[in-house]
């Protein structure tokens, strides 16, 4: 007797879950919804010399901040707020070192291998600035999907990487790696190494 008792009250029960879905759906006409992006808003590229006393200038973006690290006053950060980007820059003398650093600096890029689809290597030369270096575009989800190094082959030589304060996603950094992949050229280009 119990168990009618309850099962009636199930069925009950579901029946009036049915007929309140009925009365609460109107027959509306399915809308699909539209992709939705979301935007990124990149800061305009206006560009000063950077003026430190390290033996290197170049163009740095009028939006981000050069940070010294604490350990050598010629290693810093350009900072992007806006972007929540850091391009993470080391500079030595060469000395008699340049074969080392020159394999360092491509075993840096390459340790990215494990999480990359490829490498883009593109070489840079301007015999202007007497600068010289490699440039690594590291596609996928890598930490820092842009390498570079400049020297110039006697006393001078600077590293950069560029790293983002997010989870490392080619997909969803897509606008903001083009639009860092501008600024790293424009400061490739505008570098300019201070003798004495």
């Amino acid at each position: 007797m119990k168990k009618r008792k309850s099962m009636k009250r199930i069925e009950y029960s579901v029946l009036i879950l049915i007929l309140i879905g009925m009365v609460a759906c109107e027959n509306e006409p399915v809308q699909p919804k539209p992709r939705g992006y979301f935007r990124i808003e990149t800061p305009a590229h206006e560009y000063s010399k950077l003026e430190v006393s390290c033996p290197f200038t170049f163009d740095q973006n009028t939006h981000s901040r050069w940070i010294v690290d604490k350990k050598d006053s010629c290693w810093g950060d350009v900072y992007y707020p806006s972007l929540k980007a850091t391009l993470q820059l080391t500079y030595k003398d060469v000395g008699d070192q340049l074969e080392t650093l020159l394999k360092d600096s491509q075993d840096l890029a390459f340790r990215h291998t494990v999480k990359a689809d490829g490498i883009r290597e593109t070489q840079y030369t301007n015999p202007l600035h007497q600068t010289y270096g490699m440039y690594y575009r590291i596609q996928g989800d890598a930490a820092s999907p842009i390498q570079f190094y400049l020297t110039d082959s006697t006393q001078h030589f600077l590293r950069g990487a560029l790293y983002f304060y997010s989870t490392p996603n080619e997909d969803s950094l897509k606008p903001v790696i083009q639009y860092m992949e501008e600024e790293i050229i424009r400061l490739m280009e505008s570098a300019e190494w201070k003798n004495g």
